[in-house]
């Protein structure tokens, strides 16, 4: 699953958590490509998400975590 303008605003509106200019640029950079070979999931875009809202960063990327 790949991530969207239109996902996102889905998300942001439903979530009732405004995101600024910077950080929607970070979250559709991040998701709008899978991570070849992986693929992600709607979880972890959305737990991702949530991490990045609350500490300002991303779950590193690695082996156990994709």
């Amino acid at each position: 699953m790949t991530l969207n303008e239109k996902t996102l605003n889905k998300w942001e509106k439903s979530s009732f958590t405004p995101l600024n200019a910077v950080q929607r640029q970070a979250i559709l950079e991040r998701f709008a490509t899978e991570p070849e070979p992986y693929e992600w999931t709607e979880q972890d875009i959305w737990v991702q998400i949530r991490n990045y809202l609350a500490c300002g960063d991303f779950v590193k990327n690695t082996q156990d975590n994709i």
